[in-house]
């Protein structure tokens, strides 16, 4: 998946590629142990951090854009394939983190995602060259914020309970009457 030039616009949000110039500002956001917790991340040096925005940049299996809000950095969010099960095909995991906490719960991060998940579908394909059919979410079962976005807002439907890892999955299918839902909102 390759966004290095894109630039995904909507009413409130810009998506745009997580390039050099951000590195010290998402690095930044990952020191907050808050947010390190509700990511399941480590913290890392700037060093590694630069790296990880390389690598991710290059891997072809992710794709991760900066939200831009009024001009400003305030989240991410990401598009990772599933294709490590033949079941898989045509299935992503999406995330999304409104960092800057006085930017939260103001439709930012639904908007994000709507705008992520419209790219997916018309921009990205799995390695045998099928488009996204299935978008999952996995959250953590007391980050209630995000599960209310992912289900109450976006739509999506409840897929499983994973309790080793203490997570909530959900799931939303490309042309299911819910993600007809999603476009028209």
């Amino acid at each position: 998946m390759d966004n290095r030039t894109a630039e995904v616009r909507g009413k409130e949000v810009v998506l745009v590629p997580y390039l050099e110039q951000y590195v010290e500002t998402y690095h930044g956001w990952m020191q907050r142990p808050e947010l390190l917790e509700l990511t399941c991340s480590e913290p890392l040096t700037l060093e590694e951090e630069r790296a990880n925005q390389k690598q991710w940049l290059e891997d072809g299996n992710k794709c991760t854009f900066i939200i831009l809000h009024g001009g400003a950095p305030v989240g991410d969010c990401n598009l990772f394939l599933l294709d490590d099960d033949v079941d898989a095909t045509g299935e992503v995991e999406v995330e999304v983190m409104i960092a800057e906490a006085g930017q939260r719960r103001k439709g930012l991060a639904a908007e994000a995602v709507r705008l992520l998940m419209q790219y997916a579908a018309a921009e990205v394909r799995d390695a045998n060259g099928h488009p996204v059919r299935r978008f999952y979410a996995k959250i953590l079962a007391k980050n209630a914020p995000s599960i209310r976005l992912f289900e109450q807002k976006l739509g999506f439907a409840h897929h499983k309970s994973v309790t080793v890892f203490d997570e909530e999955h959900y799931c939303m299918d490309v042309g299911s009457d819910a993600w007809e839902a999603l476009l028209a909102a």
